[in-house]
């Protein structure tokens, strides 16, 4: 897929701060592609125990970054992000979509809901990525609309249940 436009678009986001360094296209993960061409959300980790988001849409960007545990096993270890609203200021018709981005470190997927995708939640999307930090993260994303109710005992598992989690559970900062 072609993602030049959502990485140009990325690259030349209002959303570092002045003096801060914009990660280089290659440190950058592309996990959604939205329509129209060129919005949609990428993450990167700045650091060996931080990973940012980028949501980029036609009239603005957001940028959210989670601090995982400096501490944590070498491999199935997860953090459940907090949900993000996916119209940020665009003319979006209500409700919006509600986005959850989860990080499994070195555990392959496929990953998907236990039971079948909830009622009114979309799939699970993954994108996995090995930085130059040496760590290898799956980036799974999921979205609901923002007026319903999704089951809360809902859980995603990879392929041999080897990691399962909460998927609307969100991990502390730096858990």
């Amino acid at each position: 897929m072609n993602d030049a436009k959502l990485v140009q678009a990325y690259s030349s986001a209002a959303v570092f701060p002045a003096g801060e360094a914009v990660p280089a296209t290659s440190e950058v993960a592309v996990l959604r592609r939205e329509r129209p061409v060129g919005t949609g959300n990428v993450a990167w980790m700045p650091d060996a125990n931080t990973y940012c988001l980028v949501s980029i849409r036609e009239q603005t960007s957001h940028r959210q970054c989670f601090g995982l545990a400096a501490k944590r096993k070498p491999s199935g270890y997860v953090h459940v992000g907090n949900t993000l609203p996916q119209g940020l200021g665009d003319l979006a018709e209500p409700p919006q979509m509600q986005l959850t981005v989860s990080v499994v470190e070195n555990t392959s997927g496929p990953f998907s809901y236990t039971g079948g995708t909830p009622e009114h939640a979309t799939p699970v999307q993954e994108a996995t990525v090995k930085f130059p930090s040496g760590r290898t993260m799956t980036f799974l994303t999921y979205e609901f609309p923002e007026r319903e109710s999704i089951p809360m005992d809902a859980e995603i598992c990879n392929a041999g249940r080897v990691v399962c989690f909460k998927a609307f559970e969100s991990t502390p900062y730096g858990e």
